[in-house]
């Protein structure tokens, strides 16, 4: 599956149209360029990895514990085993404190949102690549952000959210903020600086759509079953009118500053052999896949 890329947003002045500005994409997915089965290399390979995923047990709020049931032991010691790659996980509850000590040179490797570090036009983000997507629970690789309503309301589809109160995320959410700008201008939607309320969580963003002080909210599209959200609400209480497109939801993201080339397909390949052959069932879902084309802009909006 192929997504689709956005461009660098701006606001202009209140009471217009918010405008996007083109900027240059690069290529995020390494591809191997041969179809040679992972092996065993003579060679012990390490690398120490930082961890914030949506669904892992070590990194996710205990509210969501029996949703959030994901470990990643067993698939560690697996790989050692199989494919002489010994993996060290670092785990974070909050992605950005995994992007804060990314960014000091912390961790050969991320396994999280790849927004959350490809959002820094310079800097370490410019010798990652993503060498393999994470399934979720239910084997998607998708994150998308979702414009919703409540049930109740009057407003049932997109275009009518011209003038109205919005709560989005921030820049660093890149499905709830930049992509829903871009939704916004595509649709043809005005909404002036002054209705726009910026939020850092989904469950901020529900909170004020829930307390009526606006009418809309984009939220993350695992937002009302995978995160705190599932402590106050349902999604029987809200109606989706929108969505934004479709990115990566979690990859595993390899310095190339840190590793070569060769040891990132080496370890790219173990990643998703163990996943078809041997994915230990504290691991849920259908774990790595190959990754998706995805670009994202160089410089930030």
């Amino acid at each position: 599956m192929t997504f689709s890329n956005v461009f660098g947003l701006a606001l202009l002045m209140a009471g217009t149209a918010l405008a996007v500005e083109p900027t240059a994409l690069r290529e995020t997915a390494l591809f191997p360029q041969n179809a040679t089965p992972a092996k065993t290399e003579p060679t012990l390979l390490k690398l120490v990895v930082g961890v914030n995923d949506v669904y892992c047990k070590d990194s996710s709020c205990k509210c969501i514990e029996k949703i959030a049931t994901r470990q990643y032991g067993e698939f560690c010691r697996q790989l050692k085993k199989r494919y002489n790659i010994e993996v060290e996980f670092v785990y974070f509850l909050e992605p950005y404190e995994l992007d804060k000590a990314f960014r000091a040179g912390k961790f050969d490797a991320v396994l999280c949102k790849p927004w959350l570090v490809f959002q820094h036009s310079v800097g370490r983000s410019e010798g990652l690549a993503r060498v393999a997507d994470l399934q979720d629970l239910h084997g998607d690789i998708g994150l998308w952000g979702m414009v919703i309503v409540p049930t109740n309301s009057a407003i049932t589809k997109l275009s009518e959210l011209s003038g109205r109160r919005i709560v989005y995320g921030q820049r660093d959410a890149y499905e709830k903020h930049q992509a829903a700008l871009e939704l916004f201008q595509r649709e043809g939607i005005k909404i002036s600086q002054d209705k726009l309320v910026e939020k850092a969580s989904c469950l901020e963003c529900l909170d004020l759509l829930m307390k009526d002080s606006v009418d809309a909210a984009i939220i993350s599209n695992y937002a009302l079953t995978a995160d705190c959200a599932v402590d106050v609400t349902t999604p029987e209480s809200f109606r989706v009118i929108g969505r934004t497109e479709t990115i990566p939801l979690t990859s595993f993201m390899i310095d190339l500053k840190r590793l070569s080339r060769d040891d990132a397909i080496r370890v790219q390949k173990a990643l998703i052999a163990l996943s078809q052959d041997g994915l230990p069932a504290s691991m849920c879902g259908g774990g790595f896949v190959k990754p998706a084309s995805w670009k994202v802009p160089s410089a930030t909006p």
